[in-house]
């Protein structure tokens, strides 16, 4: 029987180290924690760990243990992997053959994945305490995770953090440009979303530690693709009386200065990243990736198709032009296609 204490509330509060293994010295940890901390249900854990440990025993013998094993107050890398080490003295100790998980919330069977590492788990079972709550109780239990929420550190960052960004740019955008306020508020928190939805930070963390001129080159891939966008925009709400299509060749033909297109910026945007792929590994002394190359040569070719096919939905075009172009985009696709798969199986041989 493991119970996990994740964030070590038991370790803070009654200053002991872990691992404890054995009933009574989990058992003492349990009564001693539920007198500091009468409200946590960390407690809870371990008493139902000891009471799974109890009725096992019944039918196992001597072959059942039971263990209380912590991380650090911050969690993260380091407290997982000091989880590790204390579940290796555990297992020192004895030969056991799987785990029963007790837990009292999603944050401790977070480490599920690294118990199995070193022992299956058997089952898991969750914690939660029934309680009879009048209104008065319901406020008072309401409070407290408000409390929690803005003033221990994992939360903090977003309840307080969050909202106060959250205000600070309403209050420019109301004041610099009120009509587009909640346009641009809610495609932030879309992108905020997608974002941390995909974990892409530490996407990007990888590649600035591994490759930063690609780092770099995304960053100012994103910038010119906003300056873009927003010149293009203001550019299709400045023409009255513009249809969807008409509206699209409008934002790709909007000038930027220096004889430069909305579709230009958006192009050197998509090149970008591929030539700074191309730098870190020329510097880096690796092989060079012709397909890379390639898929250069394939955007800026069809930077003249979005030009024609802008300037046809503007009304000012000619199909022949979007057809021509789209035949030689088109062909060099083909021709992209074709050296991925020779330099595949060039890489493979």
């Amino acid at each position: 029987m493991l119970c996990v204490d994740r964030d070590n509330d038991v370790g803070t509060v009654l200053n002991v180290k872990t691992p404890l293994v054995g009933e009574e010295a989990v058992l003492n940890a349990a009564v001693e924690y539920s007198l500091a901390r009468p409200d946590d249900s960390d407690s809870n854990a371990m008493f139902a760990a000891v009471q799974t440990y109890r009725e096992l025993r019944k039918t196992y013998g001597d072959g059942v243990e039971v263990a209380l094993v912590a991380g650090l107050e911050r969690e993260g890398v380091e407290g997982d992997m000091k989880i590790l080490q204390e579940l290796d003295q555990v297992l020192s100790q004895g030969r056991f053959d799987g785990v029963v998980l007790v837990s009292d919330g999603p944050t401790d069977e977070a480490v599920a994945p690294l118990i199995q590492s070193k022992l299956p788990i058997v089952s898991i079972r969750r914690v939660i305490v029934q309680q009879e709550r009048g209104v008065e109780e319901t406020f008072v239990l309401l409070v407290n995770y408000v409390k929690k929420a803005f003033t221990e550190e994992n939360y903090k960052r977003y309840s307080l953090g969050l909202t106060g960004l959250f205000l600070v740019i309403y209050s420019l955008l109301s004041y610099f440009l009120p009509q587009f306020v909640w346009p641009i508020l809610i495609t932030a928190l879309g992108g905020f979303m997608f974002f941390k939805g995909y974990d892409l930070g530490e996407y990007f963390s990888s590649i600035y530690k591994t490759k930063p001129i690609t780092f770099a080159s995304i960053l100012l891939s994103i910038i010119l693709s906003l300056l873009a966008l927003i010149q293009g925009i203001y550019a299709v709400l400045k023409t009255p009386y513009i249809d969807f299509f008409g509206a699209i060749g409008r934002l790709l033909l909007a000038p930027v200065g220096a004889q430069l297109l909305a579709v230009d910026l958006l192009v050197l945007g998509a090149v970008l990243p591929f030539l700074g792929s191309l730098i870190d590994a020329a510097i880096a002394g690796k092989e060079t990736r012709y397909s890379d190359a390639l898929v250069i040569a394939v955007i800026l070719m069809a930077r003249q198709l979005a030009v024609e096919t802008a300037r046809f939905l503007s009304g000012g075009g000619d199909i022949r032009g979007v057809l021509t172009w789209s035949f030689v985009v088109l062909s060099s696709v083909v021709v992209m296609v074709v050296a991925f798969t020779l330099e595949r199986g060039a890489r493979r041989q």
